[in-house]
């Protein structure tokens, strides 16, 4: 690991071997996420979650052996069994699961696409995060991860970005978790080819996902359970934590989203306030602490305890990703590619 103001772990080879190469290096960290994710819930619950990730883990051999062999490598190199692992990137597995606020938008520039986000968590959550970059030839990618997971948001060598929020709409007995969706979208080249292949997916719970390329498209979707996945489209296109589309905003569950994201309408109201043409328009959304602590630059409350644990600016001409560790307002935004790191 290379030291950085966000943790840098390379990994090369093929997919297991990336994941064993993961799982040897942060074997501590990733012991100690399934000491706490055991802990806070009860044995039928972990139970039952266990039942749905062993279901879904033959879908993912059967479908997407790259995705399947990492998470074996993972567990091979932290000496947990792959069901563990594959528990740790299927948190969307439990019942009642806790969520992460975000703020996310994407816009069309001339020469490629502008994708970005604010990922909210509960205070502390960025110590462990870490910007994995794969080394893999026609599958290098970077994400940012938490140990033991696949990846939050990320970027491939094509240039295709993704970033997404939690919705809380419609869940289902059996699919695929959300961590694995965005790494097998993430293994397209262009946002069009990603948005064909999310419709035909097996989606565990609801979900959006925006997309951009390096060849200025973007694209964004709404994902239902029950009635599919509903598109987004324009120029520009900001998005929080409730659904925007009429055909998924009816599978909403509002009483859970006004307990757990208060801050939803807020926040999106603030971020269609913004012009988002270009990479220093989305430096400044993400900075809007207007309304804080209910802002798009996040600050923990009683009402909302989460906060702004990292924010994420993809270049996708560039192939470059600006991270941004705690608070944007505050911290130091520092660039990646797949293989350089410099602060800026």
């Amino acid at each position: 690991m290379s030291s950085s103001a966000i943790p840098i772990l390379h990994l090369r080879g093929d997919p297991f071997t990336r994941g064993k190469q993961h799982g040897v290096a942060l074997s501590s960290a990733i012991h100690d996420a399934n000491r706490r994710q055991r802990q806070t819930c009860n044995d039928s619950d972990l139970r039952h979650a266990a039942q749905r990730a062993a279901s879904s883990w033959h879908q993912l051999e059967a479908g997407f052996p790259k995705v399947a062999a990492e998470i074996r490598g993972i567990a091979e190199g932290s000496g947990l069994a792959p069901l563990d692992v594959y528990l740790l990137s299927g948190f969307d597995f439990f019942e009642g699961a806790p969520s992460s606020g975000c703020t996310t938008a994407a816009c069309t520039i001339g020469d490629g696409a502008i994708v970005a986000q604010n990922w909210d968590a509960p205070p502390g959550t960025d110590r462990n995060l870490v910007l994995m970059i794969h080394e893999a030839g026609d599958d290098s990618l970077m994400m940012v991860t938490s140990p033991g997971t696949l990846g939050w948001v990320g970027m491939n060598r094509t240039g295709l970005a993704l970033v997404t929020n939690d919705l809380m709409l419609d869940v289902q007995g059996h699919g695929l978790p959300t961590l694995a969706v965005r790494r097998i979208l993430l293994s397209h080249g262009r946002a069009c080819d990603a948005m064909n292949a999310v419709r035909q997916l097996d989606h565990r719970a609801g979900r959006c996902y925006l997309l951009g390329d390096a060849h200025g498209d973007i694209a964004g979707v709404e994902i239902s359970p029950m009635i599919g996945a509903w598109p987004l489209s324009g120029h520009s296109i900001v998005h929080t934590n409730h659904p925007i589309v009429p055909a998924t905003a009816l599978m909403e569950d509002i009483e859970a989203v006004a307990h757990v994201y208060p801050s939803s309408r807020e926040r999106l109201r603030a971020a269609r306030a913004h012009t988002v043409a270009c990479g220093e328009d989305m430096r400044r959304l993400l900075a809007d602490t207007n309304g804080s602590p209910d802002a798009i630059c996040k600050t923990a409350s009683r009402r909302e305890p989460t906060q702004t644990a990292f924010s994420i600016i993809f270049d996708c001409a560039k192939r470059q990703a600006s991270v941004c560790l705690g608070r944007p307002d505050r911290s130091r935004y520092h660039a990646f590619t797949l293989d350089v790191a410099t602060a800026v």
